[in-house]
């Protein structure tokens, strides 16, 4: 995964997500940061820009959508 990728929200095995997010797609923006400050975010991996709204999110719950398939 890079910025820039066209992404799919996703269930992880060990996670339970809200289904209301489960299929909606987004872009990376860029990595998660120490400097991004607040705890929730250490556990993910990616900003990503979902429905207008940058959102911190872990790798494992993100699939690249290959549009070239």
């Amino acid at each position: 995964m890079k910025p820039g990728d066209l992404v799919v929200v996703v269930r992880s095995t060990d996670e339970n997500l809200p289904d209301n997010i489960l299929g909606h797609t987004g872009v990376i923006v860029e990595p998660v940061t120490l400097e991004d400050g607040h705890p929730i975010n250490s556990w993910c991996d990616w900003w990503v820009l979902i429905d207008g709204e940058m959102q911190p999110w872990a790798e494992e719950n993100l699939e690249v959508i290959d549009e070239t398939g």
